[in-house]
């Protein structure tokens, strides 16, 4: 009950709810309602909640506890928190501390954060941390990330990671994107990674991505592929101003965007 009444006070976002939230933040016994109130803490953005978020990041012996503060701390944007912010990155034991605290970082925007987020990407043994800290990238937009991103969505392993690479590099918008991004519209196994590259092909408006993905809307055995592909279509033709027509007698299908 006090979790799910420390996050109703967070999207209620008043005021009158930091006292609570920091007394559950403080001395809650349970590790889900001191995560769940340094949560809605962050939400609400009062600046009495920096320091208390700043302890419970370095001194909670939870992981959640210490994840969701990273969290709160990068919607804040706080200064303060930058430094502690690296410090969890890169020697938390937790990866789930790890990839909060790139998220946070990515948030915030800080120079600094550049090079221990592109260390993230290329090297953490987790998959989570990586894919956190290509989305972190991404946000940051920085010319540095692009040729790591790339490599990341044509060779990871791991779908959440690529998937994650194709969303930033289709927020970052480099020209050099647009072919592997194409190949992972048109190859990839995995319908994660197919959505996250339509969607990016949209965002990049590039008129190259056309017939591929009206093939994708056409054929893809996933909803979520074939509506990313629609959402896409949609971006060009608006930046182009180019109308978009597909017509399948199989199908049954007239699309005119």
């Amino acid at each position: 009950v006090r979790r799910s009444a420390a996050y109703a006070l967070g999207e209620i976002g008043s005021e009158k709810a930091v006292e609570p939230l920091l007394n559950a933040l403080t001395t809650a016994k349970e590790s889900d309602v001191r995560g769940r109130a340094a949560y809605a803490l962050g939400i609400i953005g009062s600046e009495k909640a920096v320091e208390p978020l700043l302890n419970a990041l370095t001194t909670a012996k939870e992981s959640d506890v210490r994840g969701r503060a990273a969290y709160a701390l990068g919607i804040m944007g706080s200064e303060k928190a930058v430094e502690p912010l690296l410090n969890a990155l890169t020697t938390a034991k937790e990866s789930d501390v790890r990839g909060r605290a790139a998220y946070a970082l990515g948030r915030m925007g800080s120079e600094k954060a550049v090079e221990p987020l592109l260390k993230a990407l290329t090297a953490d043994k987790k998959s989570d941390v990586r894919r956190s800290a290509a989305y972190a990238l991404g946000i940051m937009r920085s010319e540095k990330a692009v040729e790591p991103l790339l490599n990341a969505l044509t060779t990871a392993k791991e779908s959440d990671v690529r998937e994650s690479a194709a969303y930033a590099l289709g927020i970052m918008r480099s020209e050099k994107a647009v072919e592997p991004l194409l190949n992972a519209l048109t190859t990839a196994k995995e319908s994660d990674v197919r959505e996250s590259a339509a969607y990016a092909l949209g965002i990049m408006g590039s008129e190259k991505a056309v017939e591929p993905l009206l093939k994708a809307l056409t054929t893809d055995e996933e909803s979520y592929v074939r509506s990313n592909a629609a959402f896409a279509l949609e971006k060009i033709s608006k930046k182009t101003g180019k109308r978009i027509v597909l017509e399948d007698k199989k199908m049954n299908l007239q699309l005119k965007i």
